[in-house]
């Protein structure tokens, strides 16, 4: 179930020692459990403990600004795991109706929300994900993924109910499976790594790029909303059902849609439209049956009267300049009303930038300014943050 550096745990192992963590959170006072939650099996534990006690396991991003607001919004205290010593396990099964997990989505846009899941809808996105990528009890999946994101713990679902491996390690050469933002795939097609017994890559989370690799590489669409994977490989999840508005807007529903998000003062709400489906605000559609995702509906923005997507521009860019880490976001412009600016990883001088654009692109699309892309904290861009820090660049220049 477990393999790190240092030790090999079975399934048996693995459960005798989550039911020696159940003898911490019983002492833990309410139904919501939340912990900072890096990649260690203390967390893991933590995990497959709240869900076998009926708890809510509520991880929490070890880079947080805040936790004392994070805890504020739960309405909980913080959980510290130790190691426990392996108990007896007892016979408890899971409770597929309860809420399982609360978890802050990324926020891109503006404040996290809190979208909450079942046990249901978890098992529901593993279970059918197996039909598009099989597991055996001898594969090994890499923690690839953060264990505060639902494409973290979609690694451990699949795993656990397929009595495969989870593979905790920075060495990849052992394992299996892998899931990957685009970022993480450059960077591995940019390092000498072997991965001789690699069967599939599963990548998500961005924009998917058009890439030439050794290995079997599965594009995926998905959202903390809908458990994980809505399409993969081209295909729609078995318990998912999607619709395409007239706008290209992304509607979704079915057994692994997430029960809503949670406010305190509320509980947790769904927001349905008229047609019982959640709207996405991602954009997309279908051409000669592959899916392509064309953006955010809530990333676009108006210039001079002209809409533009800045989705459109990156995808450009990443093409034809070879730069596979760029961000667009706009800045206020008196005349036009809103201007493109692009963050690169990889600076290149603004005049050679729009030399190449200029054939590609219409001169409304072409950023005007470019900034350097620090590390990014998060599996995706947070916009706004750097719509504001183009912004004080900006008032900086004048």
């Amino acid at each position: 179930m477990l393999i790190t550096d240092h030790f090999t745990w079975d399934h048996a192992t693995f459960e005798d020692h989550v039911e020696g963590m159940c003898r911490q959170i019983e002492a833990f006072p309410g139904e919501r459990v939340a912990f900072l939650a890096p990649s260690t099996i203390e967390v893991i534990l933590t995990l497959f403990a709240c869900w076998k006690m009926g708890k809510i396991a509520c991880p929490l991003s070890p880079r947080l600004p805040s936790v004392e607001q994070a805890l504020e919004k739960l309405g909980t205290e913080l959980f510290t795991p130790l190691m426990p010593e392996p108990e007896t396990p007892r016979n408890t099964a899971w409770d597929l109706s309860k809420l399982a997990t609360f978890l802050f989505t990324s926020g891109s846009m503006g404040s996290p929300k809190i979208a909450c899941h079942t046990l249901g809808n978890l098992v529901s996105s593993a279970i059918g994900s197996y039909d598009i990528i099989p597991l055996q009890p001898s594969d090994r999946w890499a923690l690839t993924l953060p264990l505060c994101h639902v494409g973290g713990l979609g690694i451990l679902f699949r795993s656990y109910l397929a009595k495969s491996s989870v593979l905790m390690s920075s060495n990849w050469d052992r394992a299996t499976h892998l899931s990957l933002v685009p970022t993480q795939l450059y960077r591995l097609l940019k390092s000498p790594t072997e991965l001789p017994h690699l069967k599939t890559i599963l990548l998500g989370g961005a924009p998917l790029p058009d890439l030439q690799t050794p290995w079997n590489v599965l594009p995926s669409y998905g959202m903390t909303e809908m458990s994980s994977q809505i399409v993969t490989a081209h295909q729609v999840h078995p318990y998912a059902e999607m619709k395409i508005s007239e706008d290209n807007e992304i509607w979704v529903k079915g057994p692994v849609l997430f029960q809503g998000y949670y406010e305190k003062e509320k509980g947790v709400v769904l927001p349905l439209n008229e047609e019982g489906w959640f709207q996405t605000k991602d954009l997309g559609h279908w051409e000669n049956g592959i899916f392509k995702i064309l953006g955010r509906k809530d990333n676009l923005f108006i210039s001079g009267g002209e809409n533009i997507q800045p989705e459109e521009i990156e995808e450009v860019i990443r093409r034809v300049c070879g730069m596979h880490e760029a961000i667009v976001v706009p800045i206020p412009d008196e005349e036009f009303g809103a201007r493109p600016v692009v963050f690169l990883k990889d600076l290149v001088p603004l005049e050679q930038l729009q030399t190449r654009l200029q054939l590609h692109l219409p001169k409304y699309k072409i950023p005007i300014k470019v900034f350097e892309l620090l590390e990014q904290t998060g599996l995706k861009p947070n916009r706004k943050a750097l719509a504001d820090k183009a912004f004080a660049y900006q008032q900086e220049m004048k």
